[in-house]
């Protein structure tokens, strides 16, 4: 009799932790909360840097296009701005001189600012096109800053 009274609060004792356990996981899926999915807006904005200075030979004006990444979780708000492509519409051409000079500068502006990933740093004056390249400086840093803004 002391064996089957013994065998009988054995398994009782080791059901109680377990319904016990039961309970509390199926007390935890009710308050888990299901996994949100992350909503993802991305939108391409043109920005135009202001004039840079060539000195005597006119001004130079960068044009960026900047894809602007929102991803949402939740309240959490993430942006991400990146800038994808780069055009110079304005540059000293007033004479022959000027457009030979800025027909082989500009390329090798655009072609330097994409591989430096638009790291100013990294971005060296061209050779015989030093205002142009100064003035193109000038205008990227502030197109630059205006896509931080937008």
């Amino acid at each position: 009799m002391k064996r089957a009274v013994t065998a009988a609060l054995g398994a009782i004792a080791l059901a109680v932790p377990a319904g016990t356990a039961a309970a509390a996981s199926a007390k935890h899926a009710l308050k888990a909360k299901p996994k949100r999915k992350a909503q993802v807006v991305t939108v391409r904005k043109t920005v135009t840097g202001a004039a840079g200075s060539a000195q005597q030979w006119g001004i130079v004006e960068v044009t960026l296009i900047v894809k602007k990444t929102t991803t949402t979780v939740g309240t959490t708000k993430t942006i991400k701005r990146t800038p994808i492509a780069i055009s110079v519409p304005v540059f000293p051409n007033h004479t022959s001189r000027s457009i030979f000079i800025n027909q082989q500068a500009i390329p090798l502006l655009r072609q330097e600012t994409l591989q430096a990933h638009f790291d100013l740093s990294k971005i060296y004056v061209v050779s015989g096109a030093t205002f142009t390249s100064f003035g193109f400086g000038q205008s990227l840093h502030s197109a630059l800053l205006k896509a931080k803004r937008v």
